[in-house]
């Protein structure tokens, strides 16, 4: 169910081309080997399982290939998808007042994913224009955006502190809560404490079959991030540049979705989340400059 199409060679007969087709075969094996090297470069296989959603579920189901990029974000940048591909604004939120807005956003309380540590409305603060999902302990938080929607554009300018024994998640989730049927779109997913890995991953079909990317960089920085959802491609995005895409109609969602924002506890899954250990801060922040909703 990959986009990655495998490259193969000709066999030769026993008793090899006659000699004027000899030197055109090997011109063919020579590009293709070029061609065959350049694509094992671009691919990785899937090193994680799992995902997190407004609702604790399983992990595990068969997985796709997955794909890393050159994409290296070492630093903070402020380029946005939805200008450079000029989205047209919905809705948006950028966090300037002292207080969540209810209204639009919904928090999280009881039970993190896998029932490993407890959500808290208190460990969400607003303040100096960012938004905090402060993690201590077995403690943290969550949020999800109401009213959901069928296709469209999100983008996030988002930030994680390093330390073991929390992962940031932004992702979009079904409004029906029939996971995994109803597909999930992780749109930045950090488990590692080290914040050096983001991870988009698109889950689908009944056994949570997932299709994803790695993208290495500095991700303690401020980056925006962003899924673009039609309905024949889903795309991602970090600092305006694509790392994703796919056009397997199989991979994408049959159902409105909304957005969820939350920070989980591990450990969580086979070293998914690993355990808080003694280098992890006192508190761990995941903060959210602004979240900005497009049509397509």
């Amino acid at each position: 169910m990959s986009d990655t199409q495998q490259l193969s060679t000709p066999d030769s007969s026993p008793t090899g081309p006659p000699p004027g087709r000899r030197r055109a075969v090997i011109i063919v094996l020579a590009v293709a080997s070029v061609v065959a090297l350049i694509a094992i470069t671009l691919t990785v296989v899937r090193d994680g399982t799992r995902q997190t959603g407004s609702a604790t579920h399983g992990t595990g189901g068969p997985q796709n290939p997955q794909h890393s990029t050159t994409l290296a974000p070492d630093t903070s940048s402020d380029t946005q998808a939805a200008v450079r591909g000029h989205w047209p604004l919905k809705m948006s939120d950028d966090f300037n007042g002292t207080s969540l807005n209810t209204a639009t956003w919904s928090p999280y309380s009881g039970p993190t994913t896998d029932n490993v540590g407890r959500n808290n409305p208190a460990n969400l603060s607003v303040g100096d224009g960012v938004l905090t999902i402060n993690s201590h302990k077995d403690q943290s938080g969550g949020l999800s955006w109401y009213p959901g929607q069928k296709y469209g554009r999100w983008e996030v300018r988002a930030r994680s502190e390093a330390g073991a024994g929390y992962g940031p998640v932004m992702l979009l989730w079904p409004d029906a809560e029939d996971w995994p049927e109803g597909g999930e779109i992780d749109f930045l997913e950090m488990p590692k404490p080290e914040r050096k890995i983001a991870k988009f991953t698109v889950h689908y079909g009944s056994d949570n079959s997932q299709n994803g990317v790695d993208v290495p960089g500095d991700f303690t920085q401020w980056h925006n991030y962003a899924v673009e959802w039609t309905p024949d491609h889903i795309a991602g995005f970090i600092d305006g540049q694509e790392i994703f895409r796919t056009t397997d109609k199989d991979q994408i969602p049959p159902r409105p979705m909304h957005l969820a924002i939350q920070q989980d506890v591990g450990p969580y899954g086979d070293d998914w989340i690993p355990a808080r250990n003694a280098q992890t801060p006192e508190s761990v922040g995941f903060q959210v400059d602004w979240v900005r909703i497009y049509g397509l």
